[in-house]
């Protein structure tokens, strides 16, 4: 421990800078959970499939799309998400998740979900860089 401390004193703009990054990766798990949103992981994702058929939206070009996509995924065109969703999901109760290629997308539009009342919104963490990285199949 007293090396750490020792660190510390002599690297204090390192150590102000470190504690600086992790209050704000903990400010911002925090707001994505008071958001009512949920971050998932490929595995999370195939239970809630699985177990209680999750609607899956992919938020990708409908090039990407068709180059791969989880089975089962619904493409939607980001500018019609709103309409779309009403149309493929009525039960407001239903999960939902969202993917797109790095998770980044899909969080800000978890939150448009959310605001049109849908309870349980997840996106994908990483997005489909995920899914391929932990080498689970796509359908084309």
């Amino acid at each position: 421990m007293d090396v750490y401390i020792a660190f510390a004193k002599q690297h204090w703009v390192l150590s102000l800078l470190f504690l600086g990054v992790l209050l704000a990766l903990a400010l911002n798990e925090l707001f994505i959970k008071m958001r009512g949103l949920t971050k998932i992981n490929p595995q999370f994702l195939i239970n809630l499939v699985n177990k209680e058929q999750a609607l899956v939206l992919d938020l990708r070009s409908v090039e990407e799309f068709k180059a791969g996509h989880i089975a089962g995924a619904k493409h939607v065109d980001v500018p019609q998400l709103a309409t779309k969703i009403d149309i493929l999901l009525k039960d407001k109760s239903h999960p939902v998740v969202l993917i797109c290629a790095a998770g980044h997308k899909s969080l800000g539009h978890a939150q448009v979900v959310r605001k049109l009342g849908y309870q349980r919104v997840y996106y994908l963490a990483q997005g489909m860089t995920a899914w391929r990285q932990d080498n689970l199949p796509v359908v084309k």
